[in-house]
């Protein structure tokens, strides 16, 4: 009978009679890593965290008092939220820098009003509803927005004293984020200029100082817990480099020490030439960022929703086209949707697309990465399209664990003879798996083009009990668009 049953525990030694099992559950391991995603954000001094450590939180609630109702943290958890119910989510709570600075807006009223409504202003999109009468002055009304503030969760500023006809209003947390907070006033308020009240909203600014200096400490302290998605709101020019460093194909996350992966997703204001000009800054194939132009939601509550719905959509199938997921933020004003032509221009300069419905859902349209360029400054689409990333990530997960029971082997030359349940492998015989492997990887779409596979692997025994593997993956393309000719015809 040819060919040997190999045991892992069982000792052929053993002479003492009886009838023994010996369990190897090589074979049966149907095991998948865990797709979590992970916030980070600033907490507030209230909140119950740990600054600088990951925290998995279940609820919003909890978000609330772990890192403090109003924080970034909490905001973009209940953002999160609103898209993938289910997932498991993290966070990495960061405290303000001390040398940060709040960003700082106000709210003024002028006027005396001649009869009754109320006035919904929008901070950050959360809704604030106040009322004013005929007997009212400036400061009656400027006092109920700060009452209301109160009763409203999540909004990112508080409230100071009233003087001079004016509400002072300071970012909850420090630093440059809180400048992308909008104040507005809500179409659906009553008539207040007919009653003769002049409202002036002075938009946030003044925020500085990122807590960058925190963050490579709180990322070292991640350990190797796995993050696919990361939602990170600080795209200033201390925090990008310390983002590229610690996901880097080099010495990050996704070299060959580490292996761990993961993707940053990020948004930010501005005009069509300032995002422009900033995609020009950026070169890192780990980073999306989506526009968001005037949006009356902050970046922060856009990136923690399409990092949302990139984790409900890659849980399903990291291949699947990342667009037409529904999100949950305000549209900007109509007169700043970036036009068919715009969107192109923003998707070369590595930043990513939305659409907006007839009635005013916003859904993602396309992620692309802000990878531009190569080494050698040239343009280069490798890393175009963010479902890139997530495929390879898949597909090198894959591969690691279905080899993974070839560690326990010996390895032998190209030329011996290896009978079936040997302990024994070589290189033709790993090469041959790896190729059965890659096809049933492209029957269940994840991969293409499987006898170019076939005829490109090289699996190498260079001595020592090393094999070298070069691999020629080619992950499967996403439908894009459809070019129509309509050649119609008059008879």
């Amino acid at each position: 009978m040819s060919g040997t049953i190999t045991f892992p525990n069982y000792p052929a030694t053993n002479r003492v009679p009886g009838i023994f099992a010996d369990i190897d559950p090589s074979q049966a391991n149907t095991a998948t890593v865990t797709l979590r995603a992970l916030i980070i954000g600033q907490m507030l001094p209230v909140g119950t965290a740990t600054a600088g450590q990951a925290v998995i939180v279940p609820s919003v609630t909890a978000a609330r008092a772990l890192f403090g109702d109003g924080s970034q943290a909490a905001i973009a958890v209940k953002h999160y939220r609103n898209i993938d119910t289910f997932g498991e989510l993290w966070v990495l709570p960061l405290g303000d820098d001390p040398q940060g600075i709040a960003a700082k807006g106000a709210i003024g009223i002028t006027g005396t009003p001649s009869g009754s409504g109320s006035i919904i202003f929008e901070i950050d999109g959360e809704l604030v509803t106040v009322s004013y009468s005929a007997a009212d002055v400036p400061a009656d009304i400027l006092g109920r927005i700060a009452t209301a503030m109160a009763g409203v969760a999540d909004i990112p500023v508080s409230a100071g004293t009233v003087a001079a006809g004016t509400l002072p209003l300071t970012a909850r947390n420090k630093g440059e984020v809180g400048n992308d907070i909008l104040l507005a006033i809500s179409d659906a308020s009553s008539d207040y200029a007919a009653d003769g009240l002049t409202i002036t909203l002075t938009q946030f600014s003044g925020g500085t100082i990122n807590p960058f200096a925190a963050l490579p400490a709180a990322l070292a302290a991640l350990g190797t817990r796995t993050f696919d998605f990361v939602g990170c709101p600080y795209l200033d020019t201390s925090t990008l480099p310390i983002l590229k460093e610690f996901w880097n194909d080099t010495v990050g996350r996704w070299s060959w020490q580490q292996e761990l992966f993961g993707h940053v997703f990020s948004a930010r204001r501005g005009t069509l030439g300032e995002n422009a000009a900033f995609g020009a800054t950026v070169n890192n194939q780990h980073l999306t960022v989506m526009p968001v132009f005037d949006s009356p939601h902050s970046p922060l509550r856009w990136l923690a929703e399409i990092t949302a719905g990139v984790a409900v959509k890659c849980r399903i199938d990291p291949g699947l086209p990342i667009t037409q997921v529904a999100l949950t933020v305000g549209a900007p004003s109509v007169s700043n949707r970036p036009t068919f032509s715009e969107q192109n221009t923003l998707l070369y300069d590595g930043l990513s697309t939305f659409s907006v419905a007839d009635d005013g859902t916003v859904s993602i349209l396309r992620l692309v990465t802000t990878y531009q360029t190569n080494g050698s400054s040239m343009p280069d689409d490798s890393y175009l399209d963010a479902e890139t990333m997530n495929q390879l990530a898949y597909v090198i997960r894959d591969l690691r664990s279905f080899q993974a029971p070839y560690l326990t082997k010996k390895l032998v030359s190209d030329t011996t003879a290896i009978p079936a349940g040997s302990s024994a492998i070589n290189a033709p015989v790993v090469k041959q798996a790896l190729i059965s492997r890659y096809r049933q990887l492209e029957v269940n779409g994840y991969v293409q083009n499987s006898t170019a596979f076939a005829a490109g692997i090289l699996v190498k025994n260079i001595g020592g009990g090393r094999l070298q593997e070069s691999l020629p993956i080619d992950v499967a393309n996403q439908v894009r668009n459809i070019a129509m000719l309509i050649q119609f015809r008059k008879s």
